[in-house]
């Protein structure tokens, strides 16, 4: 399934019909971004300023949000089903249900050879994506050999369980609706035909080009979509009393003729997150911040419960500021507690009958307290002693991706492979270099705090009193496997 993408000189006759107002703005190329909006004219706003200059007004019609979807379910009968049969799942799920039969649409409408006679009900956005790019510069749209640039880097891990995620959503969303015989007419028996390809696209515009509105939620937004990132933005968006969503510049700026309008796509976003979400670092972010998992113990009896009960990720948050790593972890105490500690898990029947899993500390129900052990362990005489478990449970962690990072270095045959493009090898490599820092400050924080909690007098007494315990396990396990001497030596 493709279809032929429209000029984007084409917009503003597109923009104009579905009563996008433009003002003073223009899309235009922008080095090393492709489309941006720029200024017409020279525009500066001050202290003085009552009324913020507004660059672009999209009415409330052509927001894609979970309220569209269900109004557009309204009027295709056919999607009602669809969107009935898939369940409603999440708003990313909604909105890619929506976009794909638009694709098909748009790919029936440019085929030559195709003969749909079905159809869904046409809206703004079945013209309209005709206008967004096909090459979306995420990892999940990358060739093979540039994915692999990415080993090493946390977004390894993310990247491989993405594209599982996808092609189980793609392969449910492909039964289900083949049992819909209006829909498995229109997706699956034509020369425009749905495949994996057009899911993970459908996936990627949402996730860079999705914004977060106070009301609507997750939504995308035609043309303001149109607008690049930038940590010191221009400008702003927020949704008018319409409901529809207005581009509006910020106090005391000013921009000249034909300078790019620029808005924040999020201040808080790591490296790792902008690739994944964008296909870009934002090299001028002060964020430096990377994401960990962490492995389950193999032999810890109760690492299932904890998962269960914790029912949230298990990562390890890592941030660099100001010359040194800190490091967040909701999950990492509870990893490291032991049912010795006082941590215990029991199934109970509830007053209906329904058995659910509890988690108890010290013969206390602290099931809704998961999130929040710290709160449980304050007072707790051996608190430095679990700490100390914590630091070297990620010491281990970081160490292990370190390791895994540095390995994945300068890899020849990998980053100068023809087929890789450079944006990709510069984008892997940036992400790496910021990652192999974060995490060599890690290392140096969990060392120094493992060193000070070597040396509180709860860990020496707990640590003697365990090394006690265990030498005279040994005594004993001597005493009893020696051997009765007769009084003779036997060198047989």
């Amino acid at each position: 399934m493709n279809w032929e993408p429209l000029s984007i000189n084409s917009f503003p006759a597109w923009a104009l019909l579905q009563d996008v107002t433009f003002n003073n703005v223009a899309l235009s190329e922008v080095a090393g971004k492709g489309i941006g909006i720029t200024t017409s004219v020279e525009v500066e706003t001050n202290t003085d300023t009552v009324t913020p200059i507004k660059f672009l007004e999209i009415p409330y019609d052509l927001v894609l949000s979970s309220e569209a979807v269900d109004e557009y379910a309204k009027v295709d009968q056919n999607f009602k089903a669809l969107l009935e049969k898939m369940g409603r799942q999440s708003t990313r799920l909604d909105i890619m249900l929506y976009l794909l039969p638009h694709m098909v649409q748009a790919a029936a409408a440019t085929d030559a050879v195709s003969n749909h006679t079905r159809r869904c009900a046409s809206t703004p956005w079945t013209e309209y994506l005709r206008f967004l790019p096909s090459g979306v510069p995420v990892p999940t749209l990358w060739s093979e050999e540039e994915k692999h640039l990415l080993n090493g880097t946390s977004l390894e891990e993310s990247l491989q369980a993405k594209l599982a995620t996808l092609d189980k959503e793609f392969n449910e969303f492909r039964e289900k609706s083949s049992e819909l015989p209006f829909w498995n007419s229109f997706l699956w028996e034509s020369p425009t035909a749905c495949s994996l390809a057009h899911w993970v696209l459908a996936d990627a515009w949402y996730r860079s080009r999705c914004l977060e509105l106070p009301r609507s939620g997750a939504s995308m937004v035609p043309a303001l979509d149109m607008v690049n990132h930038s940590t010191n933005p221009s400008a702003y968006y927020e949704e008018n009393n319409a409901g529809g969503v207005d581009l509006l510049m910020r106090p005391t700026s000013k921009l000249s003729g034909g300078e790019e309008i620029s808005i924040s796509y999020g201040e808080a976003k790591s490296p790792a997150e902008m690739l994944f979400s964008y296909g870009f670092i934002d090299q001028s972010s002060s964020i430096r911040e990377m994401v960990l998992n962490l492995p389950m113990v193999e032999d810890d009896p109760l690492s299932m419960a904890k998962a269960h009960i914790f029912n949230g990720p298990r990562v390890v948050t890592l941030t660099a500021t100001d010359g040194s790593v800190t490091w967040t972890s909701p999950f990492a105490l509870l990893m490291c507690l032991n049912e010795e500690d006082g941590l215990e898990f029991r199934v109970l029947q509830d007053s209906e009958g329904n058995r659910q899993l509890r988690m108890f500390w010290l013969e206390a129900d602290v099931t809704d307290q998961a999130h929040d052990v710290q709160s449980l362990v304050q007072d707790h005489l051996l608190l430095p002693v679990f700490q100390l478990r914590v630091v070297v449970t990620l010491h281990d962690a970081v160490a292990t991706q370190l390791g895994h990072l540095e390995s994945h270095l300068d890899l020849p045959n990998e980053n100068n492979a023809s087929s890789v493009r450079s944006s990709c090898r510069d984008a892997s490599e940036l992400l790496k270099r910021i990652e192999r820092g974060v995490l060599a400050g890690a290392m140096e924080t969990l060392d120094n705090e493992k060193m000070g909690l070597l040396q509180d007098d709860r860990v020496v007494a707990y640590l003697g009193s365990m090394e006690a315990s265990e030498n005279g396990r040994d005594e004993n396990n001597d005493a009893e496997i020696a051997p009765v001497s007769d009084g003779e030596d036997d060198f047989s």
